[in-house]
């Protein structure tokens, strides 16, 4: 449902872009004096007032209604202050990582550009420019766009001031909050680093201390993790690449130590990994492609593999993301129609068939997590009594779980950067009745430091008290139907070892599940 409400939010913006007139990009000019009248298009609706601004599109009147904002392709002006159009068409901006670009952002510029009935003209510059025209079956042009690809330390520098420029980039979680601060960001998707490998590899697992004594040429031998005695392999990006900035920020540098060969294309690293028996490469999971992924392992023996779900759910450990960056001021209608449109399901679902995981709620059967007894065994050195592993099963049984998994800042009853924004999609998912024929079953779980009895008692407050934060978010009494099992198993079912602080921060939180009411 809401995808469905998003949705309807994108079709009128297309109803308006195909049946109303162009975006209308002139210089903004800020000082105006006198009355203007706007009337509708399609209606008999007028409003008079007096216009204080018109910029990309929009005017800003003053009103006996107050300041009123008005999309100028919806209105008629008539008036001695009505502004001269300069163009008919948005002008913006396009900064990013070639890959990004041509992989992701401008396949989803050409969807959203399809959907409008619109076609798509490309002109090619140089290497690292072109531009883009949108023009509709009668030749009008609604967007010209100009792309220009950047190295990854150019984009984190490149200030969004500039309100007709959209910036793609990547980063952590947290720099990606600290960004929101400065300006707007539309997150797109999520991707994680990964280690890849021939499927005849006999190595399926790594561990992360392994992967950086790999990547800093301390390790170079097959059977130093594993494997035959043999060298590796090793197959990298570029120095200067996007992803290898990323990995530095999160601790995972190539060092000039470490013998390589180094690949522009991500998928030319991969397929060349994946062909090599001997190969290990380092890239990234929308980039995996014919490879094998490896597993990250812990020293228990209890392993994470990077899928979809666990990228979203924040159980694999090495994830990122991709975003946009925008000015915090009006952008050209064209772009923030197009902002619009990549927050409804086509957009998702392109990026998901992109390749990239999106920002959606995933679901996965528990027939899919054969793991949870075995890590309960593997992950930590108490013995759980069989009863709380019966008692989970039994609740367990017929149920779903979202890829929402919740966890909280160290030492806080605040929620983490990501789970904030996981709740936030949820309790949207809610609202719109997505779940309305479900139980949701909260259930938290811990580390296995303390006592069994405290932590199955720290692990129950902790679901309860998202479930306090989802009720205490209906203020309009909209989720009184639905039906809440907060419930806490302590540390039965970690999901990763906790021989490393990271490690017993992953096993600290609060699952969602769903399941058929009775």
């Amino acid at each position: 449902m809401w995808h469905n409400e998003t949705n309807w939010r994108f079709q009128m913006s297309r109803f308006k872009l195909i049946f109303l007139s162009l975006a209308l990009s002139i210089t903004a000019i800020s000082a105006w004096a006198g009355q203007i009248t706007l009337k509708s298009t399609t209606s008999t609706v007028e409003l008079v007032g007096d216009l204080k601004s018109f910029d990309n599109g929009i005017y800003i009147i003053e009103t006996e209604l107050g300041e009123l904002e008005v999309d100028a392709r919806t209105v008629t002006c008539s008036g001695a202050s009505c502004p001269k159009v300069q163009s008919l068409s948005s002008k913006i901006s396009i900064l990013g990582e070639q890959d990004l670009l041509n992989q992701l952002l401008i396949p989803l510029l050409e969807s959203y550009s399809f959907s409008l009935d619109a076609n798509v003209e490309t002109k090619t510059i140089n290497k690292t420019q072109s531009t883009i025209k949108v023009i509709n079956q009668g030749g009008q042009e609604y967007a010209s766009i100009n792309v220009q690809s950047k190295s990854h330390k150019k984009l984190n520098d490149q200030a969004t001031n500039a309100k007709d420029t959209l910036v793609i980039t990547s980063s952590t979680l947290e720099m990606l909050a600290a960004s929101a601060k400065d300006g707007g960001v539309t997150p797109l998707a999520a991707d994680a680093l990964i280690a890849i490998t021939s499927d005849t590899n006999s190595v399926k697992t790594i561990s992360l201390s392994a992967l950086q004594d790999i990547l800093s040429g301390k390790i170079s031998n097959w059977k130093d993790i594993g494997g035959p005695d043999i060298s590796i392999n090793l197959y990298l990006p570029k120095d200067a690449s996007a992803l290898q900035s990323i990995a530095k920020e999160m601790g995972y540098e190539a060092s000039k130590f470490a013998k390589s060969q180094q690949f522009d294309s991500l998928k030319e690293l991969s397929m060349a990994a994946a062909s090599d028996p001997y190969g290990l490469g380092f890239t990234n999971y929308s980039n995996l492609h014919n490879a094998n992924a490896l597993a990250i392992s812990g020293g228990c023996g209890a392993y994470i593999k990077p899928s979809t779900f666990n990228i979203l759910s924040g159980s694999y450990p090495i994830a990122y993301y991709h975003y946009l960056k925008t000015s915090s001021e009006a952008t050209p209608i064209f772009a923030r129609e197009f902002l619009t449109y990549l927050e409804s399901s086509q957009a998702k679902d392109a990026i998901n068939q992109l390749g990239y995981p999106s920002l959606s709620v995933f679901e996965s059967d528990l027939d899919d997590q054969g793991n949870r007894i075995a890590y309960g065994l593997l992950a930590t050195s108490k013995t759980v009594p069989v009863t709380e592993y019966r008692a989970m099963m039994n609740v367990l049984i017929g149920a779903r779980q979202l890829s929402t998994v919740l966890r909280f800042k160290a030492g806080s009853l605040d929620l983490d950067v990501q789970s904030s924004a996981a709740l936030e999609a949820l309790v949207s998912e809610l609202f719109l009745g997505n779940y309305a024929d479900q139980t949701l079953l909260i259930l938290g779980f811990t580390d296995a430091d303390g006592s069994t009895g405290e932590n199955k008692r720290n692990s129950k407050a902790a679901a309860k008290l998202i479930s306090r934060y989802i009720k205490d978010a209906d203020s309009g009494n909209q989720l009184m139907d639905l039906q809440i099992n907060a419930q806490g198993f302590g540390e039965a079912s970690p999901l990763v070892c906790e021989d490393t602080p990271l490690g017993a921060a992953t096993n600290n939180r609060v699952e969602i599940w769903v399941k058929d009411k009775n």
